[in-house]
């Protein structure tokens, strides 16, 4: 990346779209610009089930950071579920022709064009290539540019997504009129803002649990190895709640926030709560505690049985050696973690956004984007396009109005 690129990072979740812009400084560092973020309900179970709605929400994300700025923006990453995506390793080698010439970047370009010639399944398309390390006559590692040697083999993670999600994506993007820079798997873009670098070495389990989606990533080895979502999160268990307390769900996501306990054992005293929408025969209903927990209780250990389930039936479940989870689904769910490690088995810690700006926690999987796409070391040009705004001086406005003037007289004279 150049000093002054912008990179624009749209996450399209299943409660509201959110919109980064970020900018690199002179020490080479994502400066976040502008945020922004818009509810939207055009997503069910992860999935786009009206294009329109997604993409007047995106428009609206974009036109409030357009609004902070002397440009407008025509292109920006996105996002996509991990359910939608599959990713398998490959190596390839090239021979070099100088061996003291060094590796450059054009032998890199060679590798990933040639890769990305391969055959994927029908219905398939590669939305990304990313190399994880390098091999060369003298030595392993992430960025191999410079060094002497005769051959160059790369080990290179290959996403391929459906061709029929991808194609829903670039029809929200154009509707909201903006060309896709590229798609970054949820996983990819939380990864390098929650995880430290020993984590993604080690193994480890990532859970990001939005409000209607949970997606599952194993990092090893810097390089993901399995990616999954499942369609639950915090919206499902403020459902289970206003469905079995008959409350409405204003009610009841207000309950989830002030009593949340992931289990009943955890209760310290067992109050009394008046339900205020009520809409049983009784005027005045009230309840304890431990019911409104019994119901958080069941939904919570669902959600990380399935998670379980789904690492042990694609044989990763032996990778991570810890978990961590973001996103803003079961912050409120106190002792969630403990929960988690009950059945996941691993240690379990709540990710905190590492970024040296203010962050909101809704809007982190939009700046994960920007990090992501700004940590890319091999690619000819990752920015976003920007149209500058061009400023028309005093006398272009005085010569604008009078040419108006007389143009709206010359036709009234005909």
């Amino acid at each position: 990346m150049a000093i002054g690129d912008m990179i624009v990072g749209i996450d399209i979740g299943t409660s509201k779209v959110c919109c980064c812009l970020g900018q690199i400084n002179k020490f080479n560092q994502v400066e976040v610009l502008s945020t922004a973020s818009v509810t939207c309900d055009g997503l069910k179970r992860g999935r786009i089930v009206s294009p329109d709605a997604v993409s007047r929400a995106v428009r609206f994300a974009v036109s409030d950071i357009e609004a902070t700025q002397d440009f407008m923006i025509k292109s920006a990453y996105v996002n996509i579920v991990g359910s939608y995506v599959s990713i398998f390793k490959t190596k390839y080698s090239i021979t070099l022709a100088d061996k003291y010439a060094g590796v450059t970047q054009k032998d890199i370009d060679e590798i990933i064009m040639n890769v990305g010639q391969i055959e994927v399944p029908d219905g398939k398309q590669i939305i990304d290539i990313v190399p994880t390390r390098f091999i060369t006559e003298s030595r392993t590692t992430e960025d191999p540019i410079g060094i002497f040697t005769s051959t160059l083999e790369a080990e290179l993670d290959v996403i391929i997504a459906e061709k029929e999600i991808v194609k829903t994506i670039g029809l929200v993007m154009q509707r909201a009129g903006l060309t896709m820079d590229g798609i970054v798997v949820n996983g990819f873009a939380m990864k390098d803002i929650v995880l430290s670098e020993d984590e993604k070495e080690k193994g480890v389990l990532l859970l990001d649990i939005g409000a209607g989606n949970v997606d599952i990533s194993v990092f090893r080895n810097n390089g993901i190895i399995y990616t999954d979502s499942i369609p639950v999160g915090g919206d499902t268990i403020t459902n289970d709640i206003s469905i079995g307390l008959e409350i409405s769900h204003q009610e009841a996501d207000k309950l989830k926030k002030q009593y949340g306990l992931s289990k009943v054992e955890y209760i310290d005293n067992d109050y009394s709560i008046t339900l205020a929408t009520y809409t049983g025969e009784e005027k005045n209903k009230t309840i304890k505690c431990s019911e409104l927990v019994e119901i958080i209780e069941a939904r919570v250990e669902e959600i990380f049985t399935l998670i379980r389930a789904g690492l042990e039936d694609n044989k990763v479940a032996n990778i991570p050696q810890s978990c961590v989870i973001s996103g803003q689904g079961i912050n409120s769910i106190n002792k969630s973690e403990k929960t988690a490690e009950e059945i996941l088995k691993y240690p379990v810690r709540f990710g905190v956004v590492k970024t040296g700006n203010i962050i909101k926690p809704d809007v982190a999987g939009a700046y994960g984007i920007v990090k992501y796409i700004s940590n890319i070391k091999h690619s000819k040009k990752i920015g976003s396009k920007i149209q500058m705004i061009e400023e028309q001086t005093f006398l272009q406005n005085v010569v604008q109005s009078f040419k108006g003037l007389f143009g709206s007289k010359s036709k009234n004279n005909r």
